[in-house]
């Protein structure tokens, strides 16, 4: 018997996921806001979807450990372990804006292997499973960014790069909430590159395959290792993030600094 095709599951639970979610998207009340501990947003539609989303999890590979933003849990450097953002971008979701997502990643042996982000407002749907290429809506992408910037080109930010960071190059930077949808930003080349801020592992885990199926990478801000168990903790990382194709790398990195006093 075939085994079931995590790809194909990943993006069938995201579109189910963000049809929910899309049916409260306008209503305020209904997806019933609050802060959390960190006064960051969490809202009842984040808590539905990742209860959604382990149960399809559980049926289908019984097996898997499961680790949530909102649910909990713990990621280690072995097995299959999959890691949900239900709703990555919930500030975007709560004040309708349109640039938040669902995301599934699935983790083999601790590292990122497959992600699904899937953005309902703009139905599109990045994904990369356990082999192939990175898509998006079904079409390959790649992240080869041309060689040379100019006023037109973009880089993502979180929304407090005015303050953190120093940024010296042609172009233009946006910030549009959600740290998934902006490294699959730089997977389609939409982006010529992304600071991520402290990100956590569910924060990434879906788009970190796609990006890297595409051509990009992504490491700390520093070029140092990763603290993977900081990850698995669920911890967010210990210094900024980074996103961009393999050949722009070094061009986008040497242009940006952390702000005087900034940690």
């Amino acid at each position: 018997m075939q085994s079931p095709n995590e790809a194909q599951l990943m993006e069938t639970w995201a579109r189910q996921a963000g049809a929910y979610a899309l049916d409260i998207f306008h209503d305020y009340n209904a997806a019933a806001p609050r802060r959390k501990a960190d006064n960051s947003w969490v809202t009842e539609v984040d808590e539905t979807i990742e209860q959604m989303l382990r149960q399809h999890i559980a049926q289908a590979f019984p097996d898997d450990l499961i680790m949530g933003e909102e649910g909990g849990g713990q990621a280690s450097n072995s097995g299959r372990i999959w890691v949900l953002d239900p709703i990555d971008g919930t500030g975007s979701f709560v004040k309708r804006l349109p640039v938040w997502c669902v995301s599934i990643g699935l983790l083999v042996d601790g590292y990122p292997a497959a992600g699904c982000v899937y953005l309902p407002v703009l139905d599109e749907c990045y994904l990369a499973g356990l082999t192939g290429d990175a898509t998006l809506n079904g079409q390959i992408i790649n992240a080869e960014n041309p060689d040379f910037l100019d006023s037109q080109s973009w880089m993502a930010v979180p929304s407090n790069a005015h303050r953190r960071y120093k940024i010296s190059y042609p172009g233009k930077t946006r910030s549009l909430g959600s740290t998934a949808a902006n490294v699959c930003y730089v997977a389609s080349s939409r982006a010529c590159a992304a600071i991520l801020g402290n990100a956590s592992l569910w924060d990434i885990a879906g788009a970190w395959p796609i990006l890297e199926r595409a051509g990009g990478k992504l490491s700390t801000f520093s070029g140092g290792p990763f603290d993977w168990q900081r990850f698995y903790q669920g911890a967010s990382a210990n210094e900024p993030l980074f996103a961009a194709s393999n050949n722009n790398y070094a061009n986008m990195r040497a242009m940006i600094d952390l702000a005087q006093g900034a940690i």
